[in-house]
């Protein structure tokens, strides 16, 4: 199904996380617990995304970053959904690091690209809430 078809019938709905967390480059899958986020293992590299505080050893760490979720269960067979909201974003210059989980989506981006993309996910009739 494609997107434009979905929105139709479907409210879009997301939450922006109050904590702040970064994007690490780590040696080794790190034990799972509260601050961590998500772990992303490709076979060369190992991704961490935690809470700011997470205490783990890292080799290379961006930070703070912020979390958008989708909150809509997105079926497997929707096409175009994370590359409408990445256009909306990118034509606004803001920066993203996407991954996306069974069925939510999750963006993350620096603290100061926030507000406008709040703004311009707003203006497409994503239902914003702050948890």
């Amino acid at each position: 199904m494609r997107f434009e078809e979905f929105k139709k019938d479907t409210e879009i709905k997301a939450t922006v996380r109050k904590k702040e967390y970064s994007i690490a480059k780590v040696s080794e899958v790190p034990p799972l617990g509260d601050k961590v986020f998500a772990v992303v293992t490709d076979g060369t590299e190992i991704t961490l995304v935690a809470e700011l505080d997470h205490g783990f050893e890292v080799l290379e760490e961006e930070r703070p970053f912020k979390i958008i979720s989708f909150d809509t269960k997105l079926p497997f067979d929707l096409i175009g959904f994370l590359a409408y909201i990445t256009k909306l974003l990118a034509d606004q210059n803001i920066s993203l690091f996407a991954i996306s989980s069974f069925s939510t989506d999750h963006i993350l981006m620096k603290e100061a690209y926030l507000e406008r993309a709040v703004e311009v996910l707003k203006d497409a009739q994503v239902k914003i809430e702050v948890k």
